[in-house]
């Protein structure tokens, strides 16, 4: 039903104030102008304070033009490895059109197994892509911070490929795991695009909203409640597109997308104690969930509200591969699993345009995992992930919030 009740939110934004809206209008009021204190600050009213995620991405590092850390190339897709074996040669006289369609068919060729199976549904057949590129340099600086207060770049018999980063402005042990699988795929790169998703979040597919509680003083705040949620109302724009600040979003109301925890403010800026955390995703039409374990969020908070900072944590292999790579366990906007026809398409379409195979990445991603080891057999199964984030002021409520265009949805 989540994901019945984001896709209503997606039909409102051109509709009208929603439901949640109508029942807060009045009821704040924005405190006069001045300083942002505890007492006075626009944005924090009797502690309380909420904002709304307008920018998020994943924070990586430099490109590989710019760190040379890539010295074996860029990982390639499968057309490209096609184009390296002796079939896969321009024949003389060729036609371009007729040569990039036989690369393409060799590349569809060997993205399956003997008998058929896809290696984007199925990566754990496919055989090692020794084309796929991994960053293990130690001297690129990642973007992101600690996670777990271990730097393992001084630990003893930390293999070279689990090394936490250096970070930038003197920070140590930044564990991003996740920038060392992709680091050297053209995709992940600052012009590519597969750290575009929060294109999905304007549209009104899939939001997140933060609130701040028990805030005594902007500055420095040794306990303080924060709560992170799925957002279920589309974000509020203005005539140019840039969300609105003192907009009202109502949290998501299935349990599974809320998260509560405590944090400090020190100095302005605000750390939270870990929490397990599950956002949604949303790729052709295609739902999923972004869970995130032991997330914390570091971030600096501005005078007039704006939060800025890393919300980081470790993504569970299996589920990062789908959410981002593969879509294996997508739905549909009804909450029904997904046509496979769409979700093969989509996985092995963007594997070929954007540059890597799905067993390359998939391989990657559990050999750079190094968080939660597997019980039985010790194996690490998730790896740390780490996003830049930028939320504005906002009013946040918890209630239940309904497009106007429910009917439409539901067909009653």
């Amino acid at each position: 039903m989540g994901a019945v009740r984001n896709y209503r939110k997606t039909l409102a934004i051109g509709a009208g104030v929603t439901m949640a809206a109508a029942i807060v209008v009045g009821v704040f009021a924005l405190s006069p102008s001045g300083p942002a204190t505890a007492e006075t600050g626009s944005f924090l009213r009797d502690g309380k304070a909420g904002f709304i995620v307008t920018r998020i991405a994943y924070a990586l590092g430099p490109d590989a033009s710019e760190s040379g850390a890539c010295t074996d190339g860029m990982s390639k897709d499968v057309s490209q490895i096609f184009a390296l074996t002796p079939e896969g040669q321009q024949r003389p006289g060729e036609d371009e059109g007729v040569y990039s369609k036989r690369l393409e068919d060799g590349g569809e060729r060997i993205s399956a197994s003997a008998d058929g199976k896809n290696y984007c549904m199925h990566p754990e057949l496919a055989p090692p892509d020794t084309h796929f590129r991994t960053l293990d340099s130690l001297s690129v600086r990642a973007d992101g911070i600690d996670i777990d207060g271990i730097d393992s770049r001084g630990r003893p018999g930390t293999p070279r490929h689990l090394a936490d980063f250096a970070g930038k402005n003197g920070a140590k042990g930044v564990d991003n795991q996740f920038f060392r699988a992709v680091g050297c795929s053209r995709s992940f790169q600052s012009d590519g695009q597969s750290n575009s998703f929060e294109i999905g979040m304007y549209s009104g597919s899939w939001g997140v909203v933060l609130s701040l509680d028990d805030v005594d003083d902007l500055e420095n705040d040794d306990d303080v409640e924060v709560g992170i949620y799925a957002n279920a109302d589309p974000i509020q724009l203005s005539p140019t597109r840039e969300a609105l600040e003192y907009a009202t979003y109502a949290m998501d109301q299935d349990e599974n997308f809320r998260a509560t925890t405590r944090g400090r403010i020190r100095g302005g800026v605000l750390t939270t104690d870990p929490v397990d955390i599950r956002l949604r995703s949303d790729v052709n039409a295609l739902t999923l969930e972004r869970p995130l374990r032991d997330a914390r969020i570091q971030a600096t908070l501005s005078k007039d509200g704006v939060l800025k900072g890393y919300l980081a944590g470790y993504a569970p292999v299996e589920q990062l591969y789908d959410y981002q790579f593969a879509f294996r366990n997508a739905k549909d906007v009804s909450g029904k699993p997904a046509p496979l026809g769409r979700i093969i398409h989509s996985s092995n379409g963007a594997a070929r345009v954007l540059g890597y195979t799905c067993q390359g990445v998939y391989q990657a991603l559990h050999r750079l995992a190094d968080a939660h080891p597997d019980p039985r057999t010790g194996k690490f199964t998730a790896i740390s992930t780490q996003y830049a984030f930028e939320a504005r002021p906002a009013f946040v409520v918890d209630v239940d919030t309904k497009s106007v265009n429910e009917k439409l949805v539901r067909n009653d």
